[in-house]
C-alpha cells in the first residue's frame, strides 16, 4: 500500500506470471509423485526393480512405464508434457532463459500437438520460448499443465489396472478399506463394509469372492 502508483500497478500486471511460475512447477510436481506411486505399484508385483525406479526422472519416467506396462502414452500429451517441463527447468534453473534444445522442441510439435496447445493456451508457444528472452508462464500454460497431466495419468490409471496382478489389486483395495475404516476391527463389520467400499472405488476390478477371500487371509482377517 506505501508503493506509487505506477509501482503498484507494476507488479499487478506481472501478478500472472508470477502465479505460473509458482503453478506451473507445482502441476508438474503433483503429477510426477503420482508416477512414482504408479511405480511403486509396479515395484510391488514385480514388475519393476529399485534401481529403475532409483533411475528414473522427470524425461524418462514416462519412457520406463511404458516399457514394463507394455502399452504406450498418447504421443500428442507426452510431446506437451515434455516441451512445458523443458520450460520448467527454464524457468527454475535458468533464470527462464531457454536454451537451443528449448527452442528447437518448440519447431519441432506435431500438428496434432501443436493445434492442441494453442487451443488450450490462445497461442502458439514459440510466442513464450524465445532464445535470450526469459520464457514465462500465464493462465493457458497453466491449463495446459492441468490438462496434459490429468490425460497423461488417466491412461496410467488404466493401464495399471489391466497391467497389474488380480492378487495385487485385491491386496491394494483392502489395504485401502482398512486406511479409510481404521476402527472397524471387528471381521464381519468388515466384510460388511467391504462390499459396498469396493463398489464405490473397485467396480471396475469385480473381484470374485475367492478372489476377496484369498487377499482376506493373506491380510490376515
Amino acid at each position: 500500500m506505501n508503493l506509487t502508483t505506477a509501482n503498484a500497478r507494476s507488479l499487478l500486471s506481472q501478478a500472472e506470471q508470477h502465479l505460473g511460475a509458482m503453478a506451473v512447477p507445482y502441476a508438474l510436481a503433483i503429477h510426477e509423485d503420482f508416477v512414482k506411486t504408479c511405480f511403486g505399484l509396479l515395484l510391488r508385483d514385480g514388475q519393476l526393480s529399485p534401481g529403475e525406479i532409483q533411475g528414473a526422472n522427470a524425461s524418462s519416467m514416462h519412457r520406463l512405464f511404458e516399457q514394463k506396462a507394455a502399452k504406450q502414452l498418447p504421443r500428442d500429451s507426452m510431446e506437451q508434457f515434455h516441451l512445458i517441463r523443458r520450460m520448467r527447468n527454464a524457468v527454475i534453473h535458468a533464470g527462464g532463459k531457454p536454451k537451443q534444445g528449448l527452442v528447437a522442441a518448440t519447431n519441432n510439435l506435431s500438428a496434432r500437438a501443436l493445434a492442441q496447445w494453442v487451443k488450450l493456451t490462445g497461442e502458439h508457444p514459440a510466442a513464450r520460448i524465445k532464445l535470450d528472452v526469459p520464457v514465462t508462464f500465464t493462465q493457458g500454460e497453466l491449463v495446459l499443465a492441468l490438462a496434459v497431466t490429468k490425460r497423461i495419468s488417466q491412461e496410467m490409471n488404466t493401464t495399471l489396472r489391466d497391467s497389474l496382478s488380480r492378487d495385487t489389486w485385491a491386496d491394494v483395495a483392502l489395504e485401502d478399506f482398512v486406511s479409510e475404516h481404521p476402527r472397524l476391527v471387528h471381521v464381519e463389520q468388515r466384510k460388511r463394509k467391504l462390499i459396498g467400499f469396493l463398489r464405490s472405488y473397485y467396480q471396475v476390478l469385480n473381484l470374485t469372492e475367492l478372489e476377496k477371500s484369498s487377499a482376506m487371509q493373506r491380510a490376515g482377517w
